[in-house]
């Protein structure tokens, strides 16, 4: 059966999601903790462990999502010994907006789906907030080209839960599971969850970093150019 749709991640699989986050971190810590030089690298890489953590078990099951936003700055500022220097609370709305206005995209993500969406349809499924996602691909010009976004907030389930895709599948009834590809970079999140719902699945891998034994993408490629020659 030939493949006639692709669902494709956003956040640093076409949105530079990490290059905006490291900008806005750093500005906060430098403003709100008056951080600089090796404090403010140190105040950027707890709060992406603590982050990336928190997420981690959002996506296992193991904590809700408001958990992530409640916690991730009390528990850096702790760990950095700032808890009485900053107030949490503070940082998190004051990084809700700078996250909710990163626009930037990954080089080659427009010409991507420009080439792509002529011979597939595109969806776009994300583990992210509606609106900030909404937002965000209108500012850069990407909502035109998906047939439709679902989001883990909309559809009240997250990759890589089997389900994430199911729901999806249930609202597009001319789409077929055989027919579709799950494009991402989230191991753990796109490529498990495509596996979790017996989908092919393509692994983004603009790190190159090391495939796990317990994960099998179908395919993996290492930039957007890679990716378009394949499909």
């Amino acid at each position: 059966m030939s493949i006639k749709n692709l669902i494709f991640d956003l956040d640093d699989t076409l949105l530079d999601f990490k290059g905006g986050e490291v900008a806005d971190i750093k500005e906060l810590f430098a403003t709100h903790c008056h951080l600089e030089g090796p404090a403010l690298e140190k105040a950027l890489a707890t709060y992406q462990g603590i982050n990336s953590r928190l997420w981690y078990q959002y996506e296992m099951k193991e904590i809700d999502r408001e958990e992530i936003f409640t916690s991730r700055f009390p528990k850096t500022l702790a760990a950095l010994g700032l808890t009485e220097q900053a107030d949490a609370k503070q940082l998190e709305e004051d990084y809700a907006y700078l996250r909710d206005h990163n626009y930037r995209m990954l080089d080659g993500a427009k010409e991507l789906l420009e080439t792509l969406s002529k011979r597939y349809t595109l969806f776009a499924g994300t583990n992210g907030q509606e609106e900030t996602q909404y937002r965000r691909l209108k500012a850069t010009g990407l909502l035109p080209y998906f047939t439709k976004v679902y989001t883990s907030e909309g559809l009240g389930v997250a990759k890589p839960d089997a389900s994430f895709f199911e729901k999806i599948f249930s609202a597009e009834t001319a789409v077929q599971k055989e027919e579709t590809i799950m494009i991402g970079d989230g191991l753990y999140s796109d490529i498990l969850g495509g596996q979790n719902a017996q989908m092919a699945t393509i692994w983004v891998n603009l790190k190159h970093k090391e495939l796990p034994t317990d994960i099998h993408p179908s395919k993996q490629v290492h930039s957007l150019n890679e990716l378009a020659e394949i499909l």
